[in-house]
């Protein structure tokens, strides 16, 4: 079983895997119209969208599967709170991709 988050708007699709990472980017040409920085922060912003979905859903199956973990078991597994991923997610990211 793959688990994953997806996210659409603007003409951008993204999907990631639990802990943020990127599985794929679809990009319609409505979407590079907006220039540059604007595609920047719309993707970086639907990743962290995408990741948060992810691993709410990364949490449900381990809690299914292996029960009785509590938030610190799974902070330690990588699938933090929203906020926690937002943090991560922004401090993983190179500058050069910041606008």
């Amino acid at each position: 079983m793959t688990i994953t988050g997806s996210a659409r708007r603007d003409g951008i699709s993204v999907e990631v895997a639990p802990g943020g990472a990127l599985r794929g980017l679809e990009l319609s040409p409505d979407a590079l119209r907006g220039g540059g920085p604007r595609l920047a922060r719309s993707i970086l912003a639907l990743v962290r969208e995408a990741g948060a979905q992810a691993n709410e859903r990364a949490k449900h199956v381990m809690a299914e599967e292996l029960g009785g973990l509590g938030k610190d078991d799974l902070a330690a597994l990588g699938l933090n709170q929203e906020a926690s991923l937002t943090e991560a997610a922004e401090a993983t990211t190179p500058d050069r991709w910041r606008v």
